[in-house]
Formats: structure tokens, C-alpha cells, sequence
């Protein structure tokens, strides 16, 4: 047995020894056990009234007005040229020849919250366009897995803002049958009351796979429209933020590594206490699955971890605004 191995038989240990004799409701007096067509799961809530964190996403307009790179025909040289001749905004191109018309339509669009146009400009990252939505409408998400592709979801954290602060759920499957049950609330309750996701590095996986599950379960996805090709989109319903694509480019400079922890560390000053490491889950659900009795300590650090996850998103995605412009006028 490796040196690594030791120590995490030792943290086996004592969590199992700690939470010896509970099982996994009891260890969570805040959960649910929702009924669905589909079955039953466990949602564990936390409603955070003092959470630090107004966003304003208003202020995300000002940094799209100022990107005329976000025009036909203009590049980094042209865009130099232009801001040398005072235009450093695309309205101040409103009497420029060659720029206008350009600019009224940008500035129509702008003006209108068209976000499924203006993400699909040139030069707009995903999150400059949010000024076109209301906290409310936001979903930050995050899941766990058995394994990378085809595999069962065993839990999805979700995150939103209600008027007394923030809401974080994590809905979690105490046995593989219940995971259809909590596709099946997502895709029914919670995907309809949202209009853009929030995740961290979910473009690349979190979206695909719960896109390759609600088909798998389903025949349908629920996050693309119903004249789309089923099996040739993820999605295109939802506006979807991915903050380490973001963390990547704002902060390229300041951190090596751009996983989720270094970036709590770096940018929130957080350091988890006591965390699970993600590549143990896959282990430590199965443990759970033998004996869900002994092994409830380990299925409590891994909700731990996925609340975690949720809780730190709305921190980062302030950070990031908060480095952008100040609010706009038009």
C-alpha cells in the first residue's frame, strides 16, 4: 500500500468512525424526500440570507459597449486606429461612415436584451450579455458522476437567488433507480423557471452529460427547442456562463492552475477544510451503496463538496463583474 493510500485509508476511517450508526437523513435534518412520476430522491436545501453576494449585472453592458471588436469589420488594428481618433465605445461610431449602421444594430439589440443574437457576435463572451437577465433567472450547476461518459448522476448541486438570499440544493440519488427521479425534477420543475446556467467548466462536461442522460432517460432534451435536430445539440434554450473559461482568460496572469479549489484560494481567499477530493467520489458512492449505514460519513463530505462547488460560483462570478466596467447609461 502506497504512503497516499495509507493516509486515505486513515481519512476512511475516521469519517466512518465519526458518523458511526447515522444514516445519511439523519445526517442532513434539512432534506426532502421528493416524489415524482418517476420515483423518489433526497434534496438537502440551505437557504442563505447572508451570503455576500449582490451581483450587478448591469454593469456587464458597459463592458459590451466598449468592445468594438464586437463590429463587422473590425479587428485589434482597426479597433486601435478608431479609439486613437477618440472613439473608445460602439455608440461613438454613430457618425462614422463605414461603422454605423453596425453600431445602430448592435446598439438595438443591446438595447432590446437579445442575448441569443449578441452571443453569437463575434468577440462577446458569454459573460458579457449578462445585463439581459435578472438574478433570479440564473441556475448555477454543478453534478456528480459514476465516470465520464454514459454513467450514472449521482447528485446535482443547484443554486439560485430568491429575494431573501440564496437557495442551494443538492438533490441526491441514495441509490442508482433514483437517479431518472431527479432528471426527471429537473427537466419538470427547476429547468423551466431559469433561463441561463452558471456553471464551472460545465460547457464542456456538466451540460453534455446531463444532455446524453435526459435522452438516455427520456428521448428529449429539454435544453434545446423542439425544431431542433434531438441528437445534434446540446443546448441552445439557455444562456450558459462557464466561469473557468472566464477565470482562464481574466486571470491568466495571476494563477497556474484553474481548477476550482485553486481558484477559491486565489481569487475568493478560501481554503476547504476536511474536502473530498472529486476523484474519490466515484469510490466512496459505491462504499455507501454496500453499506449505507457505515459509510454515510463518506456520502455526507461528498454533499458537502457539492454544496461547496454551488456556493463558491456566485462569489466568482461577482469577482469577475466586479473587474469589468461600471454600469451603463443607454
Amino acid at each position: 500500500m502506497s504512503h497516499h493510500s495509507a493516509r486515505h485509508e486513515l481519512n476512511i476511517s475516521k469519517i466512518t468512525e465519526k458518523y458511526k450508526g447515522k444514516t445519511i437523513e439523519e445526517l442532513f435534518p434539512n432534506h426532502s424526500i421528493i416524489h415524482n412520476s418517476m420515483g423518489f430522491f433526497m434534496e438537502i436545501s440551505w437557504h442563505l440570507s447572508d451570503m455576500p453576494c449582490q451581483l450587478n449585472l448591469a454593469s456587464t453592458k458597459k463592458t459590451l459597449l466598449n468592445n468594438l471588436k464586437s463590429i463587422e469589420r473590425i479587428g485589434e488594428i482597426t479597433e486601435k486606429e478608431l479609439m486613437n481618433r477618440s472613439m473608445h465605445a460602439i455608440p461613438d461610431l454613430a457618425h462614422n461612415l463605414k461603422y454605423q449602421h453596425s453600431a445602430e444594430k448592435m446598439i438595438k439589440l443591446i438595447r432590446a436584451k437579445d442575448y441569443l443574437t449578441l452571443s453569437n457576435k463575434k468577440n462577446v463572451y458569454d459573460i458579457d450579455v449578462l445585463f439581459c437577465f435578472n438574478p433570479e433567472e440564473l441556475l448555477f450547476l454543478d453534478i456528480e458522476t459514476l465516470g465520464l461518459y454514459l454513467a450514472p448522476i449521482i447528485m446535482i448541486g443547484c443554486g439560485f437567488f430568491q429575494k431573501e438570499g440564496i437557495v442551494i440544493q443538492v438533490l441526491f440519488a441514495r441509490d442508482l433507480e433514483e437517479e431518472i427521479a431527479i432528471c426527471e425534477h429537473l427537466r419538470r420543475h427547476l429547468l423551466p423557471n431559469y433561463k441561463c446556467f452558471i456553471t464551472y467548466n460545465g460547457k464542456s462536461f456538466d451540460i453534455p452529460f446531463l444532455a446524453n442522460r435526459f435522452l438516455y432517460f427520456f428521448e428529449e432534451n429539454p435544453m434545446i427547442y423542439t425544431d431542433e435536430e434531438l441528437y445534434q445539440t446540446i443546448n441552445t434554450r439557455f444562456h450558459h456562463v462557464d466561469l473557468y473559461h472566464n477565470c482562464r482568460r481574466q486571470y491568466k496572469d495571476e494563477f497556474s492552475k484553474f481548477n476550482l479549489t485553486a481558484v477559491e484560494e486565489g481569487l475568493l481567499k478560501r481554503k476547504r477544510k476536511n474536502d473530498v477530493q472529486g476523484s474519490f467520489m466515484n469510490a466512496y458512492y459505491r462504499m455507501y451503496l454496500r453499506d449505507r449505514v457505515k459509510y454515510s460519513g463518506l456520502i455526507k463530505k461528498c454533499i458537502e463538496h457539492n454544496f461547496q462547488d454551488i456556493y463558491s460560483m456566485p462569489l466568482i462570478l461577482k469577482k469577475l463583474i466586479e473587474s469589468k466596467h461600471p454600469q451603463s447609461s443607454i
